[in-house]
């Protein structure tokens, strides 16, 4: 717009429509009417966005991070294929274990995670459209929000150290919440999977256990 002319905006909640208003030095008038949507693009687009935003130094092994309402959400790649696992009671050392994927939402007012959740991807050099899996085991929601129960989660001050969260995680007991025997191709029981798997390869998971939830990585960082 002409800095040089007065700008007047109606506003008609009846019509659903706005009217801007010019006037020049010499009182000519002239209006026209904008739809609420194409006043807001003007808006956005005449916008000169000088605010840099940064996400600092990242935790290791991050695949992404994003930055919005004092919230960071940092996306993990699991470096390891293998963890100490425990199901009431009894240990499987070095269980084997699929890709996995944990996203982190941290505070940074408060230097805590707020929420955490994981996927299960195939196990190739990850893009936006890795295929992802059903997780076949307990304590995951079937959004991929991971329920801690009673367990207090560490507060992270440094949060390049988010990454240490997850073999926290992985390390706390397992217990049937939220397991389902659909949720594997043998449609074993909790026990019955975990003595299967515990002498395989993590590369067994994909020819015989893991099934396809019909989304890729892209739509869990993007929460669909």
């Amino acid at each position: 717009m002409n800095s040089e002319l007065e700008t007047v905006i109606r506003i008609s909640p009846g019509r659903r429509e706005l009217v801007v208003e010019q006037k020049n030095g010499v009182g000519v008038t002239t209006r026209k009417s904008l739809t609420p949507e194409t006043f807001a693009k003007c808006i956005v687009g005449s916008r000169l966005d000088t605010v840099v935003r940064t996400s600092g130094l990242l935790p290791e092994n991050c695949i992404g991070v994003s930055l919005s309402n004092g919230l960071s959400r940092y996306f993990i790649r699991y470096p390891e294929l293998y963890a100490d696992v425990t199901y009431y009671g009894t240990l499987y050392e070095q269980f084997p274990l699929p890709r996995l994927v944990f996203a982190f939402s941290y505070d940074n007012e408060s230097c805590k995670v707020v929420e955490k959740k994981l996927c299960v991807v195939k196990d190739e050099r990850l893009t936006p459209e890795t295929p992802t899996y059903i997780y076949p085991f307990s304590n995951v929601h079937t959004d991929g929000g991971i329920c801690t129960g009673n367990n207090a989660l560490p507060a992270y001050r440094d949060p390049t150290r988010i990454d240490t969260l997850a073999d926290f995680i992985l390390r706390m007991p397992n217990n049937d919440d939220m397991f389902s025997m659909s949720h594997n191709k043998l449609g074993l029981g909790y026990r019955d999977l975990l003595e299967h798997l515990k002498d395989k390869t993590p590369a067994y998971y994909y020819t015989d256990i893991l099934i396809p939830d019909g989304k890729t990585l892209k739509n869990f960082m993007e929460g669909r």
